[in-house]
């Protein structure tokens, strides 16, 4: 398993990964697609077939999605950010980071919010149903 040049991997971290022993970030899962040459999106939904827009996005335009993601479902629910945070079963200072698109979030936590929020953890990220951020990229906005 190769990483481009300045980003690292460790042997651990990959071994543990392969053999399913550690909850994998997006950090990682970005290194790991960038390695495997394909998308992070595509690796990310499990071989699901996702938007083209979505083949384009890194692992900092999906914590922005994830953020953008949240905070449409919370208002839309009508929830305090408690409440939301309640919901889809994280401490407030981990909703904070989530919200603010900050922090190295799991793979584990974006199923667990998947899963909360009643949306399909493999494809919900890249839902043209949920409205596109205003902070997106034009060329990164769903149907663009």
């Amino acid at each position: 398993f190769r990483t481009a040049e300045g980003e690292k991997l460790a042997y651990r971290t990959y071994i543990q990964t392969v053999r399913q022993k550690n909850n994998v970030t997006l950090t990682t899962l970005q290194i790991m697609a960038n390695g495997l040459q394909v998308s992070f999106a595509g690796l990310l939904a499990g071989g699901k077939k996702v938007p083209e827009w979505a083949h384009r996005l890194d692992d900092n335009a999906i914590r922005k999605r994830l953020a953008h993601i949240i905070d449409f479902e919370r208002q839309r629910r009508n929830l305090h950010r408690y409440e939301m945070a309640e919901l889809i079963g994280v401490a407030e200072a981990t909703f904070t980071k989530l919200e603010r698109a900050s922090g190295n979030v799991s793979v584990d936590t974006i199923a667990a919010i998947a899963k909360a929020l009643k949306l399909d953890p493999a494809t919900f990220l890249f839902s043209e149903k949920i409205p596109p951020a205003a902070d997106l990229p034009v060329s990164d906005q769903p149907g663009r």
